[in-house]
């Protein structure tokens, strides 16, 4: 009868002892590896980006190497650096800062697996369960663009003339400890983001939205960390002409002042024809035909080309930009500028937009 129970209680041990090497976290069930969670927030958002600081002693000191290992499911969760790198420390003891975000109130933080590794082998592993912070779902409203920041701001901003009936607004935004690559606006149908840069802490984007030409302010909100509330912004909309490196210009043909150019050039060039048909002077027709010249140059025919059939058509002069069209036929288009590999067209239907050297072809 003592041995069925010692063979029971042996077999309960065997049984459960994964679940206890799991579960027994902030010790690290290990001989020479012990894990304990440093620093974790009691409080995130839905969408926030956050850190977790995680501990980890070595008894041994010789040709020592972490390796993490999140365990599944993960849910709801998303970590955004499962390969970060473990910093060593004093007395044996190592660090690593893992960044993650949650997409649901009921998401649970996971469970991760540390190995310490000799040689080339995995010698010993240690687990660790992080307990999951209180979790909030912020109201959102058309204004949110869903970032959640420690701070946030708008570094340059243009907006210009998209086609008759719109125009489009392009923002550099810079923000720290933030989810800015989640920046969008559902009350805007076509927005998005065309660049998108991460230092570590601060991120930087270039942010599109084409906005009907009669709005006057570009609004929206996010979240700030440090003061706990919803932070608005607001810019004033002008329409600029001239042109910037990363942004869409004008449409000069479009301008005012070119059209009386224009307009101006016609008439002297009349003028003076009709004042040498009178006087019979050589210089007025030197004079008249000086103005036809320039109202045909103004015109410039040379800027003429075709667009390839399937060229895309983006909105920034970038590789990553928004394509917002792609003919299915060759196009006449007239060339209005130059970016490093890039040319800047007027398509038929008044649009203005980017394309690849290569998709353009001379009349």
């Amino acid at each position: 009868m003592k041995k069925l129970l010692k063979f029971l209680l042996l077999s309960l041990v065997l049984f459960y002892s994964p679940l206890f090497a799991e579960e027994s976290a902030y010790t690290g069930y290990s001989k020479s590896l012990f894990l304990s969670v440093e620093a974790v927030p009691q409080k995130i958002y839905v969408g926030q980006v956050f850190p977790i600081k995680i501990k980890a002693i070595v008894a041994q000191s010789s040709n020592v190497e972490l390796q993490t290992l999140f365990l599944s499911p993960l849910n709801g969760v998303e970590i955004l650096n499962p390969e970060a790198s473990w910093e060593a420390s004093t007395n044996n003891t190592y660090y690593a800062t893992f960044y993650l975000s949650v997409n649901q109130t009921q998401a649970t933080l996971p469970r991760l697996s540390v190995s310490l590794v000799q040689n080339k082998e995995v010698t010993e592993s240690a687990f660790l369960a992080p307990q999951t912070p209180s979790i909030i779902q912020l109201k959102k409203d058309p204004l949110f663009s869903n970032v959640i920041a420690q701070s946030l701001s708008v570094n340059k901003y243009k907006t210009t003339t998209f086609d008759a009936k719109n125009i489009m607004s392009v923002l550099e935004i810079e923000a720290t400890g933030s989810n800015l690559k989640d920046f969008k606006l559902t009350s805007i149908a076509k927005n998005g983001i065309d660049s998108f840069l991460d230092n570590g802490s601060t991120q930087r984007i270039y942010y599109y939205a084409i906005l009907p030409n009669y709005q006057k302010n570009f609004e929206f909100t996010y979240f700030d960390l440090t003061s706990n509330k919803f932070t608005k912004i607001s810019l004033p909309i002008t329409i600029e002409d001239e042109e910037v490196s990363t942004q869409l210009g004008l449409n000069p043909k479009e301008s005012i002042f070119e059209f009386y150019k224009r307009v101006s050039y016609a008439f002297f060039s009349f003028l003076f024809f009709v004042i040498l048909l009178k006087y019979r002077k050589w210089y007025y027709l030197v004079a008249s035909l000086f103005f036809l010249i320039l109202y045909f140059l103004d015109q410039n025919p040379l800027n003429h080309v075709k667009l390839k059939t399937g060229s895309n058509i983006k909105i920034l002069p970038i590789e990553r930009s928004t394509i917002f069209y792609t003919n299915d036929t060759v196009l006449n288009v007239e060339k209005l500028g130059e970016r490093e590999n890039y040319i800047k067209i007027l398509l038929p239907d008044g649009k203005i937009g980017w394309t690849e050297y290569e998709n353009i072809s001379k009349n």
